[in-house]
Order: C-alpha cells, then structure tokens, then sequence
C-alpha cells in the first residue's frame, strides 16, 4: 500500500517539476520515496561532510561523484570535504570502514536521503547502504541552462528485496577486456546490483592466470588470460564500489580447457584440442582418481588467496556421464559406493569438492544439475531450469538464486524481465472443473529437439505444459469452450514471453517466442497426464532464495557489443530484484526506462550507444566521401529502431545452421548492433492496442508513425555502396514492403478498401531464418485481423 502511494504522489506532482529528471526516473524504484516542491542548486562548490568511510573508499567516490556532476552539468562543480562548519552534503555511517572492506553477503545495504532546505544528509548503517543512496542522489540531479545542479526536495527510505542481486559475464567463449570490465561494474553499481559473477574457465578457454598450473594459460588461453595482478585490480574496483565478485571454475564438465593442459586428468586420458565450438561436450574429470582431487585442493588454496568473497562457483551444469559409464575405474568407484547413475557420480565428485572448498573457507555454489538428495547442505544452488526447480531446491532446504529469465544473451523483451520474479504470485487454479480440451502438440526447433507441449482446458481455464514442466495457466484472447476451434493464448516461459495461435479444427498454429514465430502442430492427447500446477512457498522456504543473477553468455557477444545486449534492460532486472514486489507497471517501467538509458550512457559512461554507433560506422565503405558516410549512419541508426535481432535463441540456431557457430565466426553485422527491442515498435504496437480497444483516433496516429518510418529510409540505396551493409538493405527493403502493406490495412480499417489476404501478406515478409526481425509486422496483422 505505501508503495502504491508513493507511485500515486510522484504522478501527481510531476507537473509542478520544471527539470527533466523526477523521482519517477529512479531506477530501482526506492522502498519509500516522497517529493515536495522546491530543490537544491549548486553552483561554485559543494561542501562534503563524511564519517564512516576509509580513506581509500572516500577518494574514490569523491572523485567518481565529481566526474558524474561535471557530465550533468557540463561544467566542474568542486567537492570540498569539510571538517568543521556547515556541510552541503553530509554522509553518515553506522558501521565505521576503519580500511577498505570486501562487501559480503547479507551487508547492511538500508539509506536514508533527505533533501531539503538545508542541505543534504545521507546516513546509512554500512557504506554500502550509503553508496546506494549516492547512486539515487546522482540519478534525481539535473542541471538548467547555467550549467547548475539541481536537486529536488526528494526523501528516500530505502533497502533491497534481495540481498543476492548479481550479472554473470562470460569471458571465455569471447574475451572480455579489463576496461570492458570495469564498465560494466559501473553500470552495476548505478543499477545497485552487488555481485559479479565471473565465469573464468570452460571447454573454449581458461582465462584465469594459475602460477601453480601454468600450462592452463600457456595452453588452453590463446594468450587471452587475466593475469592475478588484473584480478585484483578488479576486486578492488569492484568493492570499492560495493559488489562482490565471485568467480566460477567449471568441474567436472565443460572442462575442455583442463583436458588440453593435463589430459592425464581427464576420465580418457588423452590429447586433447582447443574447443572451438559452441555447445556441450563430453570430457570428464576422472573422478575416481585422488591427482583430481589434489589439483582442485592446490587450485582452490591458489583462487581463494586472489577471490575473497566467501562464495565459489563450480559450474557443474550439463555434464554427459558417457565417459565416465564407459571407464572400468568408475565403474569400479560405482559398485564400491553403490552408485546408480551419472547423477550420482556427480554428487559423489561435488561432496569431496564441497569439503575442499569448505576447508578453504567458501561456500560452495553450482548449477540446477549438482542438486541432489545427498548434496551438502551448505550449497547454494543457481537456477537456469526455472521456477519449479529453484522452489524444489528451496523445498529441499538448500539456498537458491534465479537466473531463469534473465539471460540477457537471449534478445527478450524487458516486460518480460520485469514479470520475471524469484518468488512469484501464482495465479489460482481450479482443478475441479472438467476437462474441455486436450490435445498435444510440438514445436520444432532450428536446432536440438522440438519442444513437446500439452493444452488442456479445465472448464474455462487454459492450462498449457512444456516439456517436462509443471502445467502453467495462459491467458486467452476469448471464453474456450469445447466448439471452440481458433484461439490465442499467452504465458511466460524459459524461452520468453510466448504468443499460442491455435487451431484446432486445421490441428496446426503457431508460437511467438518473443518477436520470433515458430509453427506447430496439434494432434489428439491420447494419455493426458494429471494436472499438476506449481504451489507457492512456504514462508520459510521463500527466505531460501537469495535473488537473482542475470547471465551474459558470450557465444555471440564480444566487447564490441556486449553494452549493447546488457544495457539499459540489466536497470529492469535490477529493479525486478531490488524493488517492491507489487511493483508490476511495465509501461511505467518502459517512460523511465526511456530516461535510465540516456542517464547510463550520458553520466555514467556505458556504451550502449556508442557501440551501436561504432558497429554501425565500420560496417560503412571507407571509399565513401563523408557526406554519404554519415548519410548512411544516419540511415542504418534510423533502421535500428525499427527492427531487432531474433529473440529466444534463434539467432543461435541460425548461426548453426550457417556453420556460424564456433568462435571464429565474426559478430561484425548489422545484425549484431541492433538493440534487443524496438521503442518505436512498442509505440507502434500501443497504438494499436488503443484502437482495438475502441479510440478510433489511433488510426491518424498509427498512419503518422508509419510516415515517419518512411520518410527515415528514402536514400535507401546508399546501403547498397558498402558491401558490408547487404543484410541491412534487405531488411530495410522488407521494412518498405511492410509498410506499403500496413497502409493497406489502414485503408481496411477506414473501409475504404477490401485485402483478403493481407494477413498471409504480412507474415510472408518474414522467415524464422532471418537474423533481422521486422516486428511491426505482428501488431499489424492484429489490426487488420480486428479490422477484417
């Protein structure tokens, strides 16, 4: 109820705010937060009292705050610390920091802000806390046209929803630069995000230095390592701006990279080669012999002397057992320990590792597949399988984080983030009502096997299973009855947010995963199964999960684009872990998300923009002269807004299908610089969605967007004078086709025209093989599906 308030007053009090930034810009949404009128204006100086930090943390952030004024204000407003006297700004802390402190799990993270008349007091029990409220104080200022800094009358009461709130990067499948790095710990610490997970080693590379194991780098990095000197300049970096960083070594799987440095540790002992391509393999730790177990002791006393954070990751995802069920010595170490299967197998390799890291002093964590009736029950267990596998780990008294719909590798949209919450409400489902409907059906895939589907209606209720899954209610576009025979239904999913067209009396449809359209098919569900629906957590196994990580696989990330893929959506995923649960306006979230992405990429300095920029300009003929080049840009920045890439994992599907899909295949189209959404198609689509629901002046709107699409891609063949651009001009020549064909639906909707068939029109622009998707396309076939 507060929370709704204090939505309610920032509404209300938008109008008398004359500046660009309000409190509804903040994101995370604070826990309390209330405005009155008035601000604070500095001008010359600010006079800065702190108590409770190092000396060390405190030119840090005294520096950094001085550098992010000086980019809103476009001139140096000094920050002098003051000993004595009136202060402008005074930071308090509970928790002295005598010297630098590494920030742990479960950290006092509350602040307190208060703005007003006299100045600016900051008090917060730990430094942490305080530097959170610093990260709100800088995204409420503004500046006027005298350069001078505004601050909004603002009080703010304010602490997380979850203590774990992290971002995993990949540096293996594509190295990531130190400087790369440090910039996303920025934009973490802007976020309030306090973790970084640092997926160090798996099969394409090892990208941590070991003095003890030279031959990891010397042999299976390609050059491309962190040296120990880096990592530490990272972990400071890093605390100094309260995140943790806990590193992942990956055992006994996706150990590629160990088996070409020591293949004598390896189930078959063997040579082995640099893994270039993407996907699971199969070479196994021996986990029968003690040298395993001797290299992982030496390693972890080595990693845990250089990683301070009392959590170490082990991985432990996608391990196929083959080698180990065809090696007499393991099969040998089963009889003698009464092992069934692989599983087993790996829980009895994962409980010796788990007393190794403990005798080091961590905790262990690990992927869904190391959880297990006997594992330990000091491991905390990170979740990529979903909810129903997080809240099993959390049923059986294990510690659980969520990273299932949060990976940001995937193009997904960030509504679809933001409904994306560890411990969601469970929508109620009455299972007494007699079935209507059931049937199954499949959707094949690019790539890997099809997903196989249930639908069954429960009286009114449509319940839909993936896969092994548990049922999940879906939302439908009309009343289902057992005559019913087309339909659309939507549900959340693993894979995205999912769009169902059904036809039952063809026994065909589709699925919209995300902006991508996969066909399937129906046929009769012989042997339904009983249905069976998540339940909610009990209050005590609801305090298990810890949060929430999101994942940046690297597979078709480099450092060229990976601000483009993490920014500004990780702000929503942020705010998802941070902020009040009730918190579920997506269009709200999207007006500051608006405004969080030019904060980011102007003060805070992340390269979401400007990596797009840079793509965009090395994709451009050097032979042009300078007034076609930036003729160009200016064509290909205009295409951008309005396609994106593929989402779900299409893109990768394609790729592989291509022979694109290893890591020497270039992330150097256009493709690969084209934002994961589409702003002008979310305009485009809620312009739509208002004349459907009845505002017939939506039209007039829907038809200026269309113009100012067209009127963006009139030079159109200046794409055609770069050979790099092939792909962008045959997207922008789609976009052209689209919008002809959307006018036409205009015209159905004014009744000044008849089209049978510009709904097959519209989809036939489109195919699931193409990289670049022309997303208008589905919200105009709804309306002309409404119109006809």
């Amino acid at each position: 109820m507060r929370m709704y308030f204090s939505v309610f007053l920032f509404t209300v009090l938008l109008p008398i705010l004359t500046a660009k930034a309000t409190p509804l810009s903040l994101m995370p949404i604070p826990q309390q937060v209330s405005i009155t009128e008035g601000s604070l204006v500095f001008d010359n100086e600010i006079k800065v009292a702190i108590h409770g930090f190092s000396a060390q943390r405190q030119a840090f952030l005294l520096a950094r705050m001085q550098q992010y004024i000086e980019r809103i204000t476009g001139k140096p407003i000094p920050l002098r610390v003051v000993k004595r006297g009136k202060a402008d700004l005074t930071i308090r802390v509970e928790n002295i920091e005598t010297e630098l402190q590494f920030p742990q799990l479960n950290m006092p993270e509350d602040y307190l802000l208060q703005i007003k008349k006299g100045g600016i007091v900051l008090s917060a029990t730990s430094v942490f806390g305080a530097q959170h409220g610093l990260a709100s104080l800088l995204q409420l200022a503004q500046s006027n046209t005298s350069r001078q800094l505004i601050l909004p009358y603002t009080t703010i009461s304010d602490n997380p929803r979850f203590p774990w709130r992290g971002l995993l990067i990949d540096s293996v499948r594509h190295f990531m630069p130190i400087a790369t790095i440090k910039r996303q710990l920025d934009g973490m610490a802007a976020a309030k995000l306090n973790v970084l997970h640092w997926h160090l080693t798996d099969d394409q590379g090892w990208r941590m230095e070991s003095k003890v194991f030279p031959k990891l780098t010397q042999l299976a990095s390609d050059g491309l390592y962190y040296r120990q000197s880096e990592v530490k300049e990272v972990i400071e970096y890093a605390s100094l701006l309260g995140i943790r960083v806990v590193p992942e070594f990956g055992m006994p799987g996706h150990a590629s990279a160990i088996a070409v440095a020591y293949p004598e540790l390896m189930t078959k002992a063997k040579p082995y080669e640099m893994e270039r391509h993407w996907g699971v393999f199969k070479p196994l730790l021996n986990i029968a012999s003690p040298d395993v177990y001797a290299f992982i002791d030496d390693l972890l006393a080595e990693m845990t002397s250089l990683f301070p954070d009392g959590y170490l990751h082990i991985g432990g995802d996608e391990v196929e057992p083959e080698h180990w069920l065809e090696s007499p010595e393991i099969q040998e170490l089963m009889a003698k320990h009464a092992l069934e299967d692989g599983h087993d197998l790996q829980n009895y390799f994962n409980t010796r590792v788990q007393k190794l890291i403990a005798k080091h002093q961590r905790v262990m964590m690990g992927w869904d597949e190391i959880f297990h009736p006997a594992l330990p029950k000091d491991t905390v267990v990170q979740s990529w399988r979903g909810h129903d596998s997080l809240n099993a780990i959390a049923e059986a008294g294990y510690q659980g984080i969520l990273s299932t719909g949060f990976y940001i590798d995937q193009p997904q949209y960030s509504s679809f983030h933001y409904r994306n919450d560890p411990n969601p409400v469970l929508p109620t489902v009455d299972l007494t009502q007699s079935r209507v409907l059931n049937l199954a059906f499949t959707i094949p895939r690019l790539k890997g096997s099809a997903v196989k589907g249930e639908l069954v209606v429960l009286g009114g209720q449509v319940l839909i299973k993936l896969n092994n899954n548990r049922h999940q209610l879906a939302q439908t576009d009309k009343p289902i009855t057992s005559k019913t025979q087309q339909f659309t239904a939507a549900m959340d999913s693993w894979m995205g947010p999912l769009q169902f067209e059904f036809n039952t009396a063809q026994q065909q449809g589709a699925a919209m995963i995300g902006n991508s359209r996969y066909p399937l098919t129906l046929e009769a569900l012989e042997k339904p199964q009983p249905v069976e629906v998540s339940t909610p957590l009990s209050q005590l196994n609801d305090g298990r999960i810890l949060g929430g990580e999101a994942t940046i696989w690297s597979e078709m990330v480099s450092e060229h684009n990976l601000d483009v893929r993490i920014w500004p959506r990780l702000f929503v995923i942020a705010e998802r872990l941070w902020s009040a649960k009730t918190l579920t306006d997506s269009k709200q979230m999207y007006a500051r998300l608006d405004h969080i992405s030019d904060f980011a990429h102007n003060v805070i300095g992340l390269g979401h923009k400007t990596q797009q920029q840079a793509g965009f300009h090395r994709l451009i003929s050097t032979t042009l002269g300078e007034p076609k080049r930036k003729a160009t840009l200016a064509l290909l920045t205009h295409l951008a807004e309005l396609v994106e890439p593929s989402h779900y994992y299409t893109r990768h599907h394609i790729k592989f299908l291509n022979d694109e899909y290893h890591q020497f295949a270039a992330l150097d189209k256009f493709v690969d610089y084209v934002a994961v959404e589409s702003r002008q198609v979310r305009l485009l689509e809620e312009r739509v969605e208002s004349y459907i629901a009845g505002d017939n002046t939506a039209l007039a709107h829907i038809g200026a967007i269309l113009q100012r699409w067209q009127a963006g891609l009139e030079a159109l063949t200046l794409l055609q004078q770069s050979p790099k651009l092939t792909e962008a001009h045959s997207a922008a020549l789609t976009v052209t086709q689209f919008i002809a064909l959307s006018q036409q639906v205009l015209e159905v909707c004014k009744g000044a025209l008849q089209a049978p068939h510009l709904d097959s029109q519209l989809l036939a622009l489109q195919n699931l093989t193409d990289e670049v998707v022309i997303t208008g396309i589905y919200p105009v076939r709804a309306l002309y599906l409404h119109c006809n």
